[in-house]
This record gives structure tokens, sequence and C-alpha cells, in this order.
């Protein structure tokens, strides 16, 4: 054998190890950024898609969020298309509003001219059906004569925060409502009533304003006749006790009980925590009517607030849900914090759009509408909207990586097939020589024969250690693809 081929088979393995090393570094994975879009059902505000946009960084199967700015985005639907230039927050999110008559058919978002997601939205899957709620609190011990029921305005409390109770006395035989009866608020070091006793008004009703403190509070409402009594003390009493519903960390929604039609719904959010951004949206029945990442300036003498302005929306029932995270209103989960009102003209319009047929009539008195209307209010039960994933930009760059890991792993068992062919010619040469050297050394007595046949045999042994952990490789390679 001369030394151009005993170099070629020392060299081959390290050169296809090389290559084989090129190839995994191909195809191997790499930091991908791109774009996920969440859509909503359409809300019958009249506005179009209230749609959200989150931006990732994902390395080895680990996301970041990316705050980024000149994020540009284009939606088409049929022949109308609407595009804007926005910015991604801390959160990698933020919130697109679509002016659409209809769902979008096309979407692309393109940042510093690479597209991170572009394509058909998965259109809205079919609605699940949820169990009803129920309005009122739930209670642990209700008793006498004198029956209570007690609503909390939105459902939930935020803690810090006054929280309005809308309490209906009734006869606990008859049903009919209460007037005059005096309610007490229990003591409690978790929680601070405004007025510790309210009266409720001919139609039974009284509004209490408490202050809960902590996230596990009790309420205990003492019930008697302010009234001229009758017949012994005991028939003029009732009790109630329950829990608040508190959601820890939520913020504060100031807003009124009713807007006009054609008017901005104007608002004010107050967080408790020194986060950055409120993410406020806007909801009804059936789908997401507008929503905002709102940035909340840092104060150094009060809790940090944003006060927003949502477009004029069309006469019906809403409510305004403030989370801490992209995700929170969603599920209406911890952190979240809603707050039941409507658009109408006019106070006993706005009652026709309550869920409780029996609290949301006009009074007879024209001067307690605007009560009734808060208390109807209060029975409102807020569900969540559903959301799906429209697009997912990781689908296209996972498409992408697949093709990449496929050009790599190509490359590297095609450095391994071809060095285990050229090794099977270095073998098939080195074979050929030898046994002509062999028979040329045994026609003249052959004294070197033993030797001549004992490198033969070693050149023949590496060779072959060589292509078997060639093939240990290949099948290592075809395993990771």
């Amino acid at each position: 054998m001369g030394r151009g081929e005993r170099l070629l088979i020392a060299l081959t393995p390290a050169v296809a190890m090389a290559v084989v090393v090129l190839g995994l570094r191909v195809g191997a994975g790499e930091r991908v950024r791109a774009a996920m879009v969440y859509g909503a059902p359409d809300a019958r505000a009249g506005v179009g898609q209230a749609w959200q946009l989150a931006v990732f960084d994902e390395e080895r199967g680990v996301r970041e969020p990316v705050r980024l700015d000149g994020v540009e985005v284009v939606a088409r639907a049929g022949t109308s298309v609407v595009s804007w230039r926005l910015s991604t927050n801390e959160d990698g999110a933020a919130e697109l509003a679509l002016p659409l008559k209809q769902a979008p058919d096309r979407v692309e978002v393109t940042a510093g001219g690479k597209v991170l997601v572009s394509g058909q939205p998965v259109p809205c899957p079919p609605p699940e059906p949820a169990p009803p709620a129920a309005a009122w609190a739930r209670f642990a011990r209700r008793s006498g004569p004198i029956s209570l029921d007690v609503a909390l305005l939105g459902q939930r409390a935020a803690s810090g925060f006054p929280a309005n109770l809308w309490i209906r006395a009734r006869d606990a035989n008859g049903g009919a409502p209460r007037e005059g009866i005096a309610i007490t608020v229990e003591s409690d070091p978790g929680l601070t009533a405004v007025e510790p006793k309210v009266t409720t008004d001919a139609l039974g009703w009284a509004h209490l304003v408490v202050t809960p403190m902590g996230f596990a509070v009790p309420l205990v409402l003492h019930a008697e006749y302010a009234g001229a009594r009758t017949g012994p003390p005991e028939a003029n009493t009732g009790e109630w006790a329950g829990g608040l519903f508190i959601s820890p960390g939520a913020s504060r929604i100031d807003m009124q009980d009713r807007y006009p039609s054609g008017l901005p719904i104007a608002l004010m959010v107050t967080v408790p925590t020194v986060r950055k951004t409120a993410y406020v949206e806007i909801d009804d029945a059936v789908g997401r009517a507008w929503a905002v990442a709102a940035p909340l300036p840092p104060s150094d003498t009060e809790m940090p607030r944003a006060a927003l302005k949502a477009p004029p929306l069309t006469p019906g029932l809403y409510w305004a849900v403030a989370a801490d995270d992209p995700t929170g209103a969603a599920k209406l989960g911890p952190g979240s914090i809603a707050r039941p009102f409507v658009v109408a003209d006019s106070d006993e319009a706005g009652l026709a759009f309550g869920t409780d047929s029996d609290s949301c009539v006009p009074p007879a008195d024209i001067r307690q509408t605007s009560r009734v209307l808060s208390a109807c209010l209060a029975l409102v039960t807020p569900e969540p909207v559903a959301r799906w994933t429209a697009l997912d930009g990781f689908a296209f760059q996972g498409a992408r990586n697949a093709r990449r890991r496929s050009m790599g792993l190509s490359i590297a068992l095609g450095a391994i097939l071809v060095a285990v062919v050229l090794e099977c010619l270095l073998l098939f040469r080195v074979v050929t020589d030898s046994r002509a050297r062999l028979r040329a050394a045994s026609a003249e007595g052959g004294a070197g024969n033993a030797f001549a046949t004992g490198r033969v045999w070693g050149v023949v042994v590496s060779v072959l250690v060589a292509m078997l952990g060639f093939a240990l490789l290949g099948a290592f390679l075809l395993r990771l693809g």
C-alpha cells in the first residue's frame, strides 16, 4: 500500500466526522422569533374584532416574551384591508383592533422585514355550553322571618378597594319586599363598612359599601324592622352569614352604570401593585368588543392608575374587565375584576338589558330608576370570553426548522455513506494488492508470507472497525432525525 492510500485511510474518518459535525450544525435548531395571534368572538358592539398579539423568542422549547417596536400588522377580509404599526410591551403582548365587518381571512405580522406569522386565521370554534352562574352571593346561614339576599357588583371584590353590595330584604313566607328594614354589618377586622347600618327602600333594596382587607373575608348581616313592631321581636328579624369572593391582586375600575350611545366609554383603572401594564377589555355575552394594554405611569404618592377611553358602543349590556396579565381576562381568574354597565339613552332603557326579570323592572317612582339600575347591574354575572389560537407563528418556524434539520441530516448521512464506500474501496484495494504480493512471495519461497498475511489482516480489521463506527454513528443520526 502506498503512502497516499495509507494517508487516505487515516484521514477518511476524520474528514467524515468533520462533515457530520457541519451537517449537525446546519440542521441544529436556532433561536426563533415568532408571533401568536389569539382570536376572540365578535361582540354586538359594532366596532369589529378585538384580538390579541404576542411575540416570543423560543430556544430549546423555552419561550420568552419580547418587547418589540415597529411591528407591522396587515389584516384582510375580502376587499377590505387594514394595516398599522404597533409595539409590544414587556409581556410581548399588544392588542389588535380590527375594524372589519367580518373576521379576517388573512393576517400578516412582520418586524424588521422578517415575517413573524402569516396565513389564514383559524375560524372561531363552536362555543362550549357553560352552566349558568348564580347571581346571588352564596351564604352559609340564612335565618329569620326577614329573608336577605346579597349581590356583589361584578361578582367579586378586590382586597383594599371598596366593593358595592346590594341587599334585598323580603318576607320569608310570602316573598314580598320589606321596606324599612335596618341592616347592620357585624364587626370584623377584615371588613370595613362606610355605613355600618343601612335601611331598605320601598322595593326592599339597601346599598352597602364595604372594603375587604385580605382574601378570606366573612360577612354577617343582621336585619331588624325599624318601624312600629307587632308581635314578638323575633318576628321582625333576620340574619345572613356568608363570605365575599375576593380576587387576589385585583384592580379597581371606576366607571358609570350607564353611558349614552354614541359617546366614548370613560373609565379609570387603579392597580394595587407595581405592575407596569393594566390589561383592560370590554366584553358582552357573545364576544370581545374592545381591549387595551394600558401603560401605568409610576407614582411615589399614589397607586398606579390609568384613565382610558373606549370607542362608542351600540346599546346593550357590557362589562369592563381588568387583569394583571394578558390572559387573565380569558378565564376571569385570580387578579381579574369585572364591572358591568349598560349603554343606553336612559336609565329606564338600560333596565331592558338586565338579566334578572324580577329586579330589572322600572319603578313606579321615576326618581328611583337610577338606583334600580344599579341593583340590576349587581345581578349580572360576567362570563369570560372564549379565546383561541387564530395563527401560530411557531408552526411556520417549525416547518422551516424541520427542513433545515432534514438538510443537515442528509449532509451528515451522506458524509458517512461516502466514507463507508471509500473505506470499502480501500479495503478491496488492500486485499487485491496483498493477494498479488502473497502469490509472488509464495512463488519465491515466501519467507515473509506470515508477516505479509498479518499486515493484511491488520489493515482489514482497522477498516472494518472504522466502518462499524460509521454504522453506529449513522444509526444515532437516524434516531435523532
